[in-house]
């Protein structure tokens, strides 16, 4: 082992007694019904439903508040052949958002529609004034966001000075007062038990694409922005993404076809996890290093040969992407080696020649690595830093921000993630604050990261059936993460493990009879291949994994310590 941050084992409860009795009214595997049970679905009724997403299971668009008065004016803007502006955002849901409810438009009979996104490294997030003229100057008559505008207080106000109309479609948090419009639909506004509780930008244009045209359309899409998003995969979540994966296999929609395919995928065998780390970052790249609009144009494109042309042109973008981001991460870790102390309870980075839209993928990475709450600052050449931030459990990053109140220029943002804008020379005075208010907070105990582990099994249990048995509760994501179990007491094979390219590490390991191939993406720079314990207690997913046409099961590791160690 080298450096790697120590672990809080904490292994689930087993009811066995109710996992049995689960087990034979629903007609499922024990550790299905256990997994189950640790997800609050407790009832035979609860986990049919759960285990068969249908359609069915989707509520009327119309429960959501605003719905009937957004189509209304929708439908007078078919009726007046008025020209429509959908406003997204530039990541993959807002991306996503607008490629449906521009589909939805014209299925509805929109003749023209036309789509906007703001640049990330220009305009920042969200849609401003100066797009509101834009549209203006396009003889726009009625704009709808999608992923946004639910705090856009002033760009509002400019379309009510300049006679248009505006629809706001939103799921992030309601502050306060809405800004004036025609609707704003945004599952915020209601109750906090529905099904549509969670739903993304990509999951509310695809409601209002059905509210319009009475048919469930675009659900390969809906998924995608719902699994890239991170929004919780519950309720109607969990059934978009359920349903979406299947119409990705029946359709082979063509952009999608062929982003996967340059990923080295292929479309009709795809999970949720090949959205959230294969497709996801490919349509996110252009954004985060120039424009989002090669994505969008993606996501609208019917022609296989034009598609081709712009998948590939995003693949290398993502490239890019993560070649910036393992210069940035070095740097960083590099720095941290030198001044980081465990005493403390945040870290805050600022360098000028940062690239300010990857940073907050690299501020996830190290907040992984350290287990601190995270602010990585890219500054430019005039001295202004924009901060990326990344939280840990149970800490409020938005409300310690709140504390620092005068050290930077503004902030916004969540629980768990959060952006700033900072001058260069109030840094120091940031990061004392954000620090004094984080060891408030936290107070001064060592700080371990948790690892919630389903439950214990033996590599015996492991086979064809217990895999197919785990599949039925996909997809897996927030809130309904993959299982995750742990094998204690188990032999490493000698002279098995290796370093493998990319910073990963294979391994192999037996427990009575059975042997499995353990593969720790990543943990190359935590583990010495010749380091591992001879015996050891391990913490991984299992995964079926294809190569060169065989079909086998790997573990995919979480953790490992020594055998009978506790930490």
């Amino acid at each position: 082992m080298n450096g790697a941050p120590k672990r809080l084992w904490r292994i689930a409860a087993q009811d066995r007694a109710a996992a049995m009795e689960l087990a034979r009214t629903v007609g499922v595997h024990p550790v299905v019904a256990q997994l189950l049970l640790a997800r609050g679905v407790t009832s035979e009724d609860a986990a049919r439903e759960f285990l068969n997403p249908a359609l069915r299971q989707l509520g009327d668009p119309f429960a959501l508040t605003d719905m009937r008065a957004a189509v209304d004016r929708i439908a007078a803007a078919r009726q007046r052949n008025e020209h429509v502006r959908v406003f997204g955002d530039y990541d993959v849901d807002g991306i996503a958002a607008c490629a449906i409810l521009h589909a939805g438009l014209r299925r509805f009979g929109v003749d023209r529609v036309s789509c906007g996104l703001p640049q990330r490294l220009v305009e920042g997030y969200g849609i401003s004034v100066e797009h509101v003229d834009a549209a203006h100057a396009d003889d726009v008559s009625l704009i709808i966001t999608v992923d946004n505008g639910v705090r856009a207080y002033d760009a509002a106000a400019r379309a009510r000075e300049l006679g248009i109309d505006l629809i706001i479609t939103d799921h992030h948090a309601v502050d306060g007062l809405l800004p004036e419009a025609v609707a704003v639909i945004n599952p915020k506004r209601d109750a906090a038990d529905l099904p549509t509780a969670h739903l993304c930008g990509a999951g509310i244009a695809f409601k209002l694409s059905e509210a319009l045209n009475g048919s469930r359309n675009d659900l390969d899409l809906a998924a995608l922005g719902t699994v890239a998003d991170i929004v919780p995969l519950l309720g109607e979540n969990r059934v978009i993404v359920a349903l979406g994966l299947k119409h990705m296999a029946r359709y082979a929609r063509t952009s999608l076809a062929q982003l996967a395919d340059v990923a080295g995928l292929n479309v009709r065998e795809l999970r949720a996890r090949h959205l959230g780390f294969h497709l996801a970052p490919r349509l996110n790249a252009a954004g985060r290093l120039s424009d989002g609009r090669a994505a969008l144009r993606l996501l609208l494109e019917e022609d296989a040969a034009q598609a081709r042309e712009l998948a590939v042109e995003l693949h290398a973008a993502n490239d890019e992407r993560r070649d910036l981001e393992k210069r940035i991460y070095d740097e960083a870790v590099a720095e941290l080696e030198h001044v980081f102390t465990p005493e403390q309870r945040t870290i805050v980075l600022a360098r000028r020649g940062w690239h300010s839209g990857v940073i907050g993928i690299v501020a996830t990475r190290v907040q992984t690595h350290f287990f601190r709450p995270v602010t990585l600052i890219a500054i430019d050449d005039d001295g202004m830093g924009k901060g990326s931030a990344r939280s840990i459990p149970g800490f409020d990053l938005v409300g310690a921000f709140a504390a620092c109140v005068g050290t930077f220029e503004q902030y916004g943002g969540h629980q768990a993630a959060a952006g700033l804008t900072i001058r260069e020379e109030n840094i120091p005075a940031f990061r004392e604050a954000f620090e004094a208010e984080a060891l408030r907070r936290l107070g001064p105990d060592e700080i371990l990261p948790a690892l919630d582990i389903d439950g214990p099994v033996s590599l015996s249990e492991i086979d064809g059936a217990f895999m197919s048995a785990l599949a039925r509760l996909e997809p897996f994501g927030n809130k309904n993460p993959a299982p995750l179990f742990c094998a204690l007491e188990v032999d490493l094979i000698p002279h098995s493990p290796r370093a493998l390219n990319g910073g990963h590490v294979k391994f192999a390991v037996r427990q009575g009879g059975r042997v499995f191939d353990v593969v720790g993406f990543g943990f190359g720079e935590w583990i010495r291949p010749d380091a591992i314990p001879r015996r050891l207690d391990i913490a991984f997913v299992p995964e079926t994994n294809t190569y060169r046409g065989e079909t086998s099961i790997q573990l995919v590791l979480r953790d490992l310590r020594p055998a009978g160690k506790t930490h």
